[in-house]
Protein backbone atom coordinates (compact mmCIF):
# COMPACT_ATOMS: atom_id res chain seq x y z
CA UNK A 1 0.00 0.00 0.00
CA UNK A 2 1.39 3.41 -0.97
CA UNK A 3 2.12 5.90 1.80
CA UNK A 4 0.18 9.14 2.25
CA UNK A 5 2.17 12.36 1.99
CA UNK A 6 0.90 15.60 3.54
CA UNK A 7 2.51 19.04 3.24
CA UNK A 8 1.92 21.72 5.87
CA UNK A 9 2.99 24.80 3.95
CA UNK A 10 4.13 28.26 4.94
CA UNK A 11 3.59 28.35 8.69
CA UNK A 12 5.85 29.74 11.40
CA UNK A 13 7.30 26.49 12.75
CA UNK A 14 8.15 26.56 16.45
CA UNK A 15 11.64 25.20 17.13
CA UNK A 16 12.72 24.69 20.76
CA UNK A 17 16.32 25.37 19.73
CA UNK A 18 15.58 28.21 17.33
CA UNK A 19 14.05 31.66 17.62
CA UNK A 20 11.25 31.02 20.15
CA UNK A 21 9.87 34.56 19.75
CA UNK A 22 9.58 34.82 15.96
CA UNK A 23 9.93 31.31 14.50
CA UNK A 24 11.03 30.99 10.90
CA UNK A 25 8.54 30.25 8.14
CA UNK A 26 8.94 26.68 6.85
CA UNK A 27 7.14 23.72 5.34
CA UNK A 28 6.62 20.35 7.01
CA UNK A 29 6.46 17.18 4.93
CA UNK A 30 4.64 14.27 6.56
CA UNK A 31 4.67 10.70 5.32
CA UNK A 32 1.91 8.64 6.93
CA UNK A 33 2.42 9.26 10.67
CA UNK A 34 5.95 10.69 10.62
CA UNK A 35 7.62 14.00 9.85
CA UNK A 36 10.17 13.41 7.10
CA UNK A 37 11.37 16.92 6.33
CA UNK A 38 11.20 20.48 7.67
CA UNK A 39 12.44 23.38 5.56
CA UNK A 40 11.67 26.28 3.27
CA UNK A 41 9.88 25.76 -0.05
CA UNK A 42 9.68 21.97 0.08
CA UNK A 43 8.50 20.43 -3.24
CA UNK A 44 4.90 19.25 -3.38
CA UNK A 45 5.64 16.35 -5.74
CA UNK A 46 3.62 13.28 -4.84
CA UNK A 47 1.79 15.09 -2.02
CA UNK A 48 -1.78 13.95 -1.42
CA UNK A 49 -2.89 16.87 0.77
CA UNK A 50 -1.61 20.41 1.25
CA UNK A 51 -2.51 22.27 4.43
CA UNK A 52 -1.99 25.99 4.00
CA UNK A 53 -0.45 27.39 7.20
CA UNK A 54 0.30 30.97 6.22
CA UNK A 55 -0.53 33.24 9.14
CA UNK A 56 -0.40 30.25 11.47
CA UNK A 57 2.02 29.23 14.21
CA UNK A 58 2.77 25.52 13.96
CA UNK A 59 3.57 24.05 17.37
CA UNK A 60 4.40 20.52 18.56
CA UNK A 61 1.26 18.88 19.91
CA UNK A 62 0.91 19.52 23.64
CA UNK A 63 1.04 16.53 25.99
CA UNK A 64 -1.05 16.17 29.15
CA UNK A 65 1.07 14.02 31.45
CA UNK A 66 -1.51 13.49 34.20
CA UNK A 67 -5.25 13.00 33.82
CA UNK A 68 -8.07 10.76 35.04
CA UNK A 69 -11.04 10.23 32.73
CA UNK A 70 -13.18 8.52 35.35
CA UNK A 71 -14.74 11.72 36.73
CA UNK A 72 -15.19 13.84 33.59
CA UNK A 73 -18.93 14.12 34.24
CA UNK A 74 -18.25 15.59 37.70
CA UNK A 75 -16.96 18.82 36.18
CA UNK A 76 -18.34 21.82 38.09
CA UNK A 77 -19.78 19.82 41.00
CA UNK A 78 -17.12 20.61 43.61
CA UNK A 79 -15.57 23.65 45.18
CA UNK A 80 -13.79 24.43 48.44
CA UNK A 81 -13.03 20.80 49.28
CA UNK A 82 -9.63 19.51 50.39
CA UNK A 83 -8.45 16.41 48.58
CA UNK A 84 -9.25 13.81 51.24
CA UNK A 85 -12.89 14.87 51.47
CA UNK A 86 -13.24 15.51 47.73
CA UNK A 87 -12.24 11.87 47.13
CA UNK A 88 -15.20 10.67 49.21
CA UNK A 89 -17.52 12.25 46.64
CA UNK A 90 -15.73 11.90 43.33
CA UNK A 91 -14.49 8.29 43.57
CA UNK A 92 -17.99 6.73 43.91
CA UNK A 93 -19.10 8.63 40.80
CA UNK A 94 -16.47 6.92 38.63
CA UNK A 95 -17.03 3.33 39.71
CA UNK A 96 -19.41 0.76 38.29
CA UNK A 97 -20.90 3.03 35.64
CA UNK A 98 -22.63 1.92 32.45
CA UNK A 99 -20.66 1.22 29.28
CA UNK A 100 -22.49 4.10 27.60
CA UNK A 101 -21.35 6.48 30.33
CA UNK A 102 -17.75 5.19 30.23
CA UNK A 103 -17.66 5.79 26.48
CA UNK A 104 -19.20 9.25 26.71
CA UNK A 105 -16.95 10.49 29.50
CA UNK A 106 -13.87 9.25 27.63
CA UNK A 107 -14.94 11.04 24.45
CA UNK A 108 -15.76 14.29 26.27
CA UNK A 109 -12.36 14.38 27.94
CA UNK A 110 -10.57 13.53 24.69
CA UNK A 111 -12.50 16.18 22.78
CA UNK A 112 -11.67 18.88 25.31
CA UNK A 113 -8.00 17.93 25.17
CA UNK A 114 -7.96 18.15 21.37
CA UNK A 115 -9.70 21.52 21.29
CA UNK A 116 -7.03 22.81 23.69
CA UNK A 117 -4.20 21.60 21.47
CA UNK A 118 -3.44 18.42 23.44
CA UNK A 119 -2.50 15.63 21.07
CA UNK A 120 -1.40 13.11 23.72
CA UNK A 121 -3.09 12.44 27.07
CA UNK A 122 -1.85 10.19 29.86
CA UNK A 123 -4.99 8.60 31.33
CA UNK A 124 -4.28 7.19 34.80
CA UNK A 125 -7.72 5.67 34.91
CA UNK A 126 -9.54 4.39 37.97
CA UNK A 127 -11.37 1.67 36.07
CA UNK A 128 -13.97 -0.17 38.16
CA UNK A 129 -14.35 -2.98 37.46
CA UNK A 130 -11.05 -3.90 35.86
CA UNK A 131 -12.27 -6.10 33.03
CA UNK A 132 -12.00 -6.66 29.29
CA UNK A 133 -15.31 -5.04 28.44
CA UNK A 134 -14.62 -1.72 30.18
CA UNK A 135 -11.09 -1.64 28.78
CA UNK A 136 -12.40 -2.19 25.26
CA UNK A 137 -14.87 0.68 25.63
CA UNK A 138 -12.18 3.13 26.75
CA UNK A 139 -9.65 2.19 24.08
CA UNK A 140 -12.31 2.25 21.35
CA UNK A 141 -13.41 5.73 22.46
CA UNK A 142 -9.87 7.08 22.32
CA UNK A 143 -9.41 5.61 18.85
CA UNK A 144 -12.72 7.11 17.75
CA UNK A 145 -11.67 10.56 18.94
CA UNK A 146 -8.26 10.22 17.28
CA UNK A 147 -6.16 11.42 20.21
CA UNK A 148 -2.94 9.71 21.26
CA UNK A 149 -3.28 8.08 24.70
CA UNK A 150 -0.81 6.70 27.23
CA UNK A 151 -3.20 4.38 29.04
CA UNK A 152 -2.55 3.16 32.58
CA UNK A 153 -5.42 1.66 34.60
CA UNK A 154 -4.53 2.15 38.26
CA UNK A 155 -3.74 -0.80 40.54
CA UNK A 156 -3.41 -1.11 44.33
CA UNK A 157 -3.71 -3.76 47.01
CA UNK A 158 -4.02 -1.69 50.20
CA UNK A 159 -7.56 -0.26 50.56
CA UNK A 160 -8.12 3.42 51.39
CA UNK A 161 -8.67 2.64 55.08
CA UNK A 162 -5.02 1.61 55.19
CA UNK A 163 -4.04 5.28 55.00
CA UNK A 164 -6.02 6.24 58.10
CA UNK A 165 -4.22 6.61 61.42
CA UNK A 166 -5.69 4.54 64.27
CA UNK A 167 -7.97 2.85 61.77
CA UNK A 168 -8.67 -0.06 64.12
CA UNK A 169 -10.48 2.33 66.46
CA UNK A 170 -13.08 3.16 63.81
CA UNK A 171 -16.42 1.27 63.77
CA UNK A 172 -16.82 -1.34 61.01
CA UNK A 173 -19.39 0.75 59.09
CA UNK A 174 -17.02 3.71 58.96
CA UNK A 175 -14.18 1.50 57.78
CA UNK A 176 -16.43 0.09 55.07
CA UNK A 177 -17.47 3.57 53.96
CA UNK A 178 -13.84 4.64 53.64
CA UNK A 179 -12.97 1.41 51.82
CA UNK A 180 -11.62 -1.66 53.57
CA UNK A 181 -11.47 -4.32 50.88
CA UNK A 182 -7.99 -5.13 49.52
CA UNK A 183 -7.42 -6.18 45.93
CA UNK A 184 -5.48 -9.29 44.95
CA UNK A 185 -2.09 -8.42 43.53
CA UNK A 186 -1.67 -11.19 41.00
CA UNK A 187 -5.13 -10.71 39.54
CA UNK A 188 -4.46 -7.04 38.77
CA UNK A 189 -1.00 -7.57 37.31
CA UNK A 190 -2.34 -10.42 35.19
CA UNK A 191 -5.13 -8.13 34.00
CA UNK A 192 -2.56 -5.56 32.82
CA UNK A 193 -0.44 -8.14 31.03
CA UNK A 194 -3.56 -9.55 29.41
CA UNK A 195 -4.56 -6.11 28.10
CA UNK A 196 -1.06 -5.47 26.72
CA UNK A 197 -1.53 -8.61 24.60
CA UNK A 198 -5.16 -7.93 23.65
CA UNK A 199 -4.41 -4.34 22.61
CA UNK A 200 -0.76 -4.18 21.56
CA UNK A 201 0.82 -0.73 21.68
CA UNK A 202 0.93 0.90 18.28
CA UNK A 203 -0.43 3.86 16.37
CA UNK A 204 -1.97 6.21 18.92
CA UNK A 205 -2.13 3.67 21.78
CA UNK A 206 0.64 3.45 24.36
CA UNK A 207 0.66 1.75 27.74
CA UNK A 208 2.09 2.65 31.14
CA UNK A 209 1.96 1.10 34.62
CA UNK A 210 0.21 3.01 37.41
CA UNK A 211 0.33 1.87 41.03
CA UNK A 212 -2.17 4.22 42.68
CA UNK A 213 0.29 5.53 45.31
CA UNK A 214 3.14 3.94 47.27
CA UNK A 215 1.15 4.09 50.53
CA UNK A 216 -1.65 2.16 48.79
CA UNK A 217 0.67 -0.62 47.61
CA UNK A 218 2.59 -3.32 49.46
CA UNK A 219 6.21 -3.96 48.51
CA UNK A 220 5.07 -7.01 46.56
CA UNK A 221 2.67 -4.91 44.46
CA UNK A 222 5.28 -2.23 43.74
CA UNK A 223 7.86 -4.87 42.86
CA UNK A 224 5.34 -6.48 40.52
CA UNK A 225 4.71 -3.13 38.84
CA UNK A 226 8.44 -2.51 38.46
CA UNK A 227 8.95 -5.94 36.91
CA UNK A 228 6.02 -5.47 34.54
CA UNK A 229 7.29 -2.06 33.42
CA UNK A 230 10.78 -3.46 32.84
CA UNK A 231 9.47 -6.46 30.92
CA UNK A 232 7.40 -4.33 28.54
CA UNK A 233 9.63 -1.22 28.53
CA UNK A 234 6.93 1.01 30.00
CA UNK A 235 6.83 4.18 32.07
CA UNK A 236 5.45 4.19 35.62
CA UNK A 237 3.21 6.88 37.13
CA UNK A 238 2.14 7.12 40.78
CA UNK A 239 0.74 9.78 43.14
CA UNK A 240 3.22 10.96 45.77
CA UNK A 241 3.08 13.66 48.47
CA UNK A 242 -0.04 15.40 47.23
CA UNK A 243 -1.05 16.56 50.73
CA UNK A 244 0.59 17.21 54.09
CA UNK A 245 -1.23 14.21 55.53
CA UNK A 246 0.65 11.93 53.16
CA UNK A 247 3.95 13.13 54.60
CA UNK A 248 2.67 12.22 58.05
CA UNK A 249 1.69 8.76 56.76
CA UNK A 250 5.20 8.33 55.37
CA UNK A 251 6.78 9.27 58.68
CA UNK A 252 4.58 7.00 60.76
CA UNK A 253 3.94 3.97 58.54
CA UNK A 254 7.21 3.86 56.58
CA UNK A 255 9.70 4.51 59.38
CA UNK A 256 11.70 1.46 58.29
CA UNK A 257 12.29 3.32 55.00
CA UNK A 258 13.46 6.51 56.68
CA UNK A 259 9.93 7.90 56.82
CA UNK A 260 10.19 8.62 53.08
CA UNK A 261 8.00 7.36 50.24
CA UNK A 262 10.90 8.02 47.85
CA UNK A 263 13.16 5.77 49.93
CA UNK A 264 10.38 3.18 50.09
CA UNK A 265 10.11 3.07 46.30
CA UNK A 266 13.88 2.87 46.03
CA UNK A 267 14.03 -0.01 48.49
CA UNK A 268 11.50 -2.03 46.45
CA UNK A 269 13.22 -1.33 43.12
CA UNK A 270 10.82 1.21 41.62
CA UNK A 271 12.95 4.37 41.75
CA UNK A 272 14.66 4.90 38.42
CA UNK A 273 14.37 6.41 34.92
CA UNK A 274 10.94 4.84 34.27
CA UNK A 275 9.35 6.39 37.37
CA UNK A 276 7.28 9.57 37.37
CA UNK A 277 5.78 10.80 40.63
CA UNK A 278 2.74 13.01 40.32
CA UNK A 279 2.19 16.15 42.45
CA UNK A 280 5.17 16.18 44.86
CA UNK A 281 3.74 19.16 46.72
CA UNK A 282 5.29 18.16 50.05
CA UNK A 283 8.50 16.52 48.85
CA UNK A 284 11.73 17.45 50.67
CA UNK A 285 14.86 18.79 49.01
CA UNK A 286 16.76 15.64 49.97
CA UNK A 287 14.14 13.55 48.19
CA UNK A 288 14.19 15.82 45.14
CA UNK A 289 17.95 15.39 44.89
CA UNK A 290 17.51 11.64 45.15
CA UNK A 291 14.92 11.73 42.35
CA UNK A 292 17.27 13.75 40.14
CA UNK A 293 20.15 11.34 40.77
CA UNK A 294 17.93 8.43 39.73
CA UNK A 295 16.70 10.26 36.58
CA UNK A 296 13.15 9.88 37.87
CA UNK A 297 10.59 12.52 36.92
CA UNK A 298 8.04 14.76 38.63
CA UNK A 299 4.72 15.67 36.99
CA UNK A 300 3.41 18.95 38.40
CA UNK A 301 -0.31 19.65 38.73
CA UNK A 302 -0.52 23.17 40.15
CA UNK A 303 -4.12 23.69 39.05
CA UNK A 304 -5.60 20.83 41.06
CA UNK A 305 -3.19 21.31 43.98
CA UNK A 306 -4.49 24.83 44.47
CA UNK A 307 -8.16 24.04 43.93
CA UNK A 308 -8.02 21.09 46.35
CA UNK A 309 -6.08 23.07 48.98
CA UNK A 310 -3.07 20.77 48.81
CA UNK A 311 -0.33 23.39 48.62
CA UNK A 312 2.32 24.57 46.18
CA UNK A 313 5.13 22.38 44.91
CA UNK A 314 8.68 23.66 45.59
CA UNK A 315 9.44 24.50 41.95
CA UNK A 316 12.64 26.39 42.67
CA UNK A 317 14.17 23.41 44.48
CA UNK A 318 13.17 21.15 41.59
CA UNK A 319 14.72 23.42 38.99
CA UNK A 320 17.91 23.81 41.03
CA UNK A 321 18.20 20.04 41.46
CA UNK A 322 17.75 19.44 37.73
CA UNK A 323 15.04 16.85 38.22
CA UNK A 324 12.98 15.93 35.14
CA UNK A 325 9.71 17.90 35.05
CA UNK A 326 6.41 17.41 33.31
CA UNK A 327 2.98 19.03 33.51
CA UNK A 328 -0.51 17.62 33.94
CA UNK A 329 -4.08 18.87 34.22
CA UNK A 330 -5.45 16.18 36.58
CA UNK A 331 -9.14 15.38 37.10
CA UNK A 332 -11.95 17.25 35.41
CA UNK A 333 -13.53 17.69 38.85
CA UNK A 334 -10.22 18.68 40.44
CA UNK A 335 -9.28 21.41 37.98
CA UNK A 336 -12.46 21.50 35.84
CA UNK A 337 -10.42 21.93 32.67
CA UNK A 338 -8.01 20.03 30.45
CA UNK A 339 -5.78 22.88 29.30
CA UNK A 340 -2.01 22.63 29.15
CA UNK A 341 -2.06 26.34 28.32
CA UNK A 342 -3.41 27.00 31.83
CA UNK A 343 -0.91 24.54 33.33
CA UNK A 344 2.00 26.26 31.57
CA UNK A 345 0.93 29.72 32.69
CA UNK A 346 0.47 28.49 36.26
CA UNK A 347 3.98 26.99 36.25
CA UNK A 348 5.46 30.35 35.33
CA UNK A 349 3.38 32.29 37.85
CA UNK A 350 3.99 29.83 40.71
CA UNK A 351 7.72 30.44 40.28
CA UNK A 352 7.18 33.80 42.00
CA UNK A 353 5.83 32.00 45.08
CA UNK A 354 8.77 29.62 45.29
CA UNK A 355 11.27 32.39 44.53
CA UNK A 356 10.09 36.02 44.35
CA UNK A 357 13.37 37.16 42.82
CA UNK A 358 13.47 37.74 39.04
CA UNK A 359 15.12 34.93 37.12
CA UNK A 360 15.49 33.66 33.57
CA UNK A 361 12.51 33.69 31.23
CA UNK A 362 10.29 30.69 31.83
CA UNK A 363 7.98 30.61 28.79
CA UNK A 364 10.31 28.71 26.47
CA UNK A 365 11.30 26.41 29.35
CA UNK A 366 7.74 25.44 30.20
CA UNK A 367 6.97 24.79 26.53
CA UNK A 368 9.75 22.21 26.65
CA UNK A 369 8.24 20.65 29.77
CA UNK A 370 4.80 20.47 28.13
CA UNK A 371 6.15 18.75 25.02
CA UNK A 372 9.59 17.16 25.21
CA UNK A 373 9.46 16.74 28.99
CA UNK A 374 6.03 15.17 28.98
CA UNK A 375 7.05 12.86 26.14
CA UNK A 376 9.98 11.71 28.27
CA UNK A 377 7.64 10.83 31.15
CA UNK A 378 5.90 8.33 28.87
CA UNK A 379 9.10 6.84 27.49
CA UNK A 380 8.43 8.54 24.15
CA UNK A 381 11.50 10.79 23.98
CA UNK A 382 12.75 11.12 20.42
CA UNK A 383 9.27 10.39 19.07
CA UNK A 384 7.04 13.18 20.42
CA UNK A 385 7.40 16.79 21.51
CA UNK A 386 9.20 18.50 18.63
CA UNK A 387 8.80 19.28 14.93
CA UNK A 388 11.78 17.37 13.59
CA UNK A 389 12.37 14.68 10.97
CA UNK A 390 11.73 11.25 12.44
CA UNK A 391 9.25 12.52 15.05
CA UNK A 392 5.57 11.61 14.97
CA UNK A 393 3.40 14.11 13.11
CA UNK A 394 1.53 15.50 16.13
CA UNK A 395 1.02 19.21 15.40
CA UNK A 396 -1.28 22.08 16.24
CA UNK A 397 -1.87 25.15 14.10
CA UNK A 398 -2.51 28.39 15.99
CA UNK A 399 -4.32 31.22 14.22
CA UNK A 400 -2.12 34.30 14.53
CA UNK A 401 -5.09 36.45 13.52
CA UNK A 402 -6.62 35.77 16.93
CA UNK A 403 -6.69 38.83 19.20
CA UNK A 404 -4.27 37.07 21.57
CA UNK A 405 -1.53 37.77 19.01
CA UNK A 406 -2.30 41.43 18.39
CA UNK A 407 0.37 42.68 18.58
CA UNK A 408 2.52 39.64 17.94
CA UNK A 409 5.80 40.01 19.83
CA UNK A 410 6.76 36.55 21.12
CA UNK A 411 5.46 33.14 20.12
CA UNK A 412 6.66 31.49 23.34
CA UNK A 413 5.39 34.14 25.74
CA UNK A 414 2.04 34.62 24.05
CA UNK A 415 1.44 30.88 23.83
CA UNK A 416 2.07 30.58 27.57
CA UNK A 417 0.64 33.80 28.99
CA UNK A 418 -2.04 34.78 26.46
CA UNK A 419 -3.34 31.72 24.60
CA UNK A 420 -6.39 30.07 26.18
CA UNK A 421 -7.08 27.50 23.47
CA UNK A 422 -9.22 29.84 21.38
CA UNK A 423 -6.51 30.15 18.77
CA UNK A 424 -6.22 26.39 18.16
CA UNK A 425 -7.46 26.12 14.59
CA UNK A 426 -6.27 22.71 13.38
CA UNK A 427 -4.92 19.61 15.10
CA UNK A 428 -2.96 16.76 13.52
CA UNK A 429 -2.35 13.51 15.42
CA UNK A 430 -0.19 10.71 14.02
CA UNK A 431 -0.35 12.38 10.61
CA UNK A 432 -4.16 12.45 10.62
CA UNK A 433 -6.09 15.72 10.58
CA UNK A 434 -8.43 15.54 13.59
CA UNK A 435 -9.56 19.17 13.71
CA UNK A 436 -9.49 21.27 10.54
CA UNK A 437 -10.19 25.00 10.70
CA UNK A 438 -12.10 24.53 13.94
CA UNK A 439 -14.21 21.58 12.81
CA UNK A 440 -13.76 18.18 14.49
CA UNK A 441 -13.53 15.54 11.77
CA UNK A 442 -13.73 12.42 13.95
CA UNK A 443 -16.76 13.02 16.17
CA UNK A 444 -20.30 14.35 15.89
CA UNK A 445 -20.13 16.96 18.66
CA UNK A 446 -23.86 17.68 18.63
CA UNK A 447 -24.70 14.00 19.00
CA UNK A 448 -22.22 13.70 21.86
CA UNK A 449 -23.84 16.66 23.63
CA UNK A 450 -27.26 15.05 23.34
CA UNK A 451 -25.90 11.76 24.63
CA UNK A 452 -24.26 13.36 27.64
CA UNK A 453 -27.39 15.38 28.43
CA UNK A 454 -29.42 12.17 28.57
CA UNK A 455 -26.83 10.39 30.72
CA UNK A 456 -26.59 13.25 33.19
CA UNK A 457 -30.18 12.77 34.37
CA UNK A 458 -29.22 9.49 36.03
CA UNK A 459 -25.72 10.68 36.92
CA UNK A 460 -26.95 13.70 38.89
CA UNK A 461 -29.52 11.60 40.73
CA UNK A 462 -26.72 9.25 41.79
CA UNK A 463 -24.54 12.20 42.79
CA UNK A 464 -27.29 13.68 44.94
CA UNK A 465 -27.66 10.32 46.68
CA UNK A 466 -23.92 10.24 47.46
CA UNK A 467 -24.06 13.77 48.88
CA UNK A 468 -27.17 13.00 50.93
CA UNK A 469 -25.53 9.92 52.43
CA UNK A 470 -22.89 12.14 54.00
CA UNK A 471 -25.29 14.77 55.31
CA UNK A 472 -25.49 15.38 59.04
CA UNK A 473 -29.15 15.15 60.18
CA UNK A 474 -28.48 17.67 62.96
CA UNK A 475 -27.09 20.65 61.06
CA UNK A 476 -27.35 19.69 57.35
CA UNK A 477 -23.60 20.03 56.90
CA UNK A 478 -21.63 17.38 55.03
CA UNK A 479 -18.82 15.02 55.89
CA UNK A 480 -16.25 16.82 58.03
CA UNK A 481 -18.47 19.87 58.34
CA UNK A 482 -19.46 19.42 61.96
CA UNK A 483 -18.86 17.30 65.01
CA UNK A 484 -22.33 15.75 64.87
CA UNK A 485 -21.70 13.64 61.79
CA UNK A 486 -18.36 12.48 63.18
CA UNK A 487 -20.07 11.71 66.48
CA UNK A 488 -22.65 9.63 64.62
CA UNK A 489 -19.85 7.54 63.12
CA UNK A 490 -17.71 7.13 66.21
CA UNK A 491 -19.99 7.18 69.26
CA UNK A 492 -21.55 9.86 71.39
CA UNK A 493 -19.54 10.18 74.57
CA UNK A 494 -16.54 9.11 76.62
CA UNK A 495 -12.82 9.65 76.33
CA UNK A 496 -12.37 6.76 73.89
CA UNK A 497 -15.08 8.15 71.62
CA UNK A 498 -13.51 11.59 71.78
CA UNK A 499 -10.22 10.06 70.66
CA UNK A 500 -11.97 8.38 67.72
CA UNK A 501 -13.57 11.63 66.68
CA UNK A 502 -10.28 13.46 66.88
CA UNK A 503 -8.59 10.75 64.83
CA UNK A 504 -11.16 10.84 62.07
CA UNK A 505 -11.24 14.65 62.09
CA UNK A 506 -7.45 14.81 61.78
CA UNK A 507 -7.54 12.44 58.83
CA UNK A 508 -10.34 14.27 57.05
CA UNK A 509 -8.86 17.72 57.49
CA UNK A 510 -5.14 16.96 57.26
CA UNK A 511 -4.42 19.91 59.51
CA UNK A 512 -1.23 18.65 61.14
CA UNK A 513 1.44 21.22 60.19
CA UNK A 514 4.40 19.75 58.36
CA UNK A 515 6.86 22.39 57.26
CA UNK A 516 8.42 22.11 53.84
CA UNK A 517 10.33 25.10 52.43
CA UNK A 518 8.49 27.38 50.03
CA UNK A 519 5.14 25.61 50.08
CA UNK A 520 3.44 26.36 53.38
CA UNK A 521 -0.28 27.05 53.20
CA UNK A 522 -2.71 27.70 56.08
CA UNK A 523 -4.89 24.82 57.21
CA UNK A 524 -8.44 24.76 55.87
CA UNK A 525 -11.08 25.13 58.62
CA UNK A 526 -13.50 22.23 58.72
CA UNK A 527 -16.42 24.65 58.77
CA UNK A 528 -15.70 25.44 55.12
CA UNK A 529 -16.01 21.84 53.99
CA UNK A 530 -19.42 21.29 52.41
CA UNK A 531 -19.91 20.01 48.86
CA UNK A 532 -22.86 21.52 47.02
CA UNK A 533 -25.92 19.66 45.96
CA UNK A 534 -26.46 19.86 42.26
CA UNK A 535 -29.71 21.78 42.66
CA UNK A 536 -30.26 24.78 44.94
CA UNK A 537 -31.83 23.88 48.25
CA UNK A 538 -34.91 25.68 49.62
Amino acid sequence: MSSKRTLVRGGQVYDHDGDVHKPAVADILIEDDTIVSVGADLPADGVHEVIEASGRLVVPGLINAHYHSHDVLCRGLFEELPLEIWLLYTLPMGAGRSKEEVRARTLVGALECLRCGITTVQDMLGLVPLDDENTDVVIAAYREAGIRVVFSPMVWDIPPIGMVRHKDSLPPDVQEMLGNKPRPIRQQLDYLEHQFKRHPAGGTLHWAVAPFAPQRCTPKMLQGCAELAHKHDLAVYTHVYETRGQVLIARELFAQHGGSLIDYMDDVGLLGPRLNIVHSVWISRREIDRMAAADAGIVLNHLSNLKLKSGIAPVRDMREAGVRLGLGCDNCSGTDVQSVFQAMKMFCLIAAVSDPQPGPGLAHEVLRHATLGNARTAGLAGRLGAIRPGYKADLILIDLNDIAYLPYNSAARQLVYTEAGRGVESVIVDGRVIIKQGVVKTLDEDALRREVTDLMRHFIADYDAVVESARCPTCSMHTGGCGSRISEWTGSSGAADDAKRRSLRRWLSGVKPIATPRNRLPALPLSRVSPPRHRPEP
